[in-house]
């Protein structure tokens, strides 16, 4: 297995993806995001803690309710289970990365923007539903 060895805070500065995972094994993920002023992730939570450093920008994260002011070198830690989002704050791009333990992002997830990660997220529902649907007969 190669190592994974490489300088995140150049690859999300240059990161311009809503959404890009750069690692993945079975137990670890790692994804960049860019949030566009005024933009937000939008409420979500995951079966895996989140380790989440900002590179750039300024922002607020908001974990089961309570807020708290994100900047550049800060790191918060989003426990599993737990509520969260976070929104960009200021007038420049939001950077950070997220490390899951374990993966909770689909496998190679890369989004050019919030809209075409929503869109996959809606497709994958869909399809869950039809399966579930199918499962107890009731199509």
């Amino acid at each position: 297995m190669a190592v994974f060895n490489k300088d995140l805070l150049e690859a999300a500065g240059k990161n311009n993806f809503f959404q890009k995972e750069v690692y993945l094994d079975d137990n670890i993920q790692i994804v960049l995001m860019h949030l566009q002023p005024g933009e937000e992730i939008g409420e979500e939570t995951h079966p895996a803690d989140q380790t989440t450093f900002f590179v750039s920008g300024e922002g607020q994260a908001v974990v089961d309710g309570s807020r708290t002011k994100v900047v550049a070198n800060r790191l918060i830690v989003i426990p599993k289970g737990a509520k969260h989002n976070i929104i960009n704050k200021g007038s420049e791009p939001l950077k950070l990365f997220s490390i899951y333990a374990p993966p909770a992002e689909p496998a190679g997830v890369a989004f050019k923007t919030k809209e075409k990660a929503e869109a996959a997220e809606e497709g994958v529902i869909h399809k869950m539903v039809d399966k579930a649907k199918k499962l107890v007969g009731s199509e």
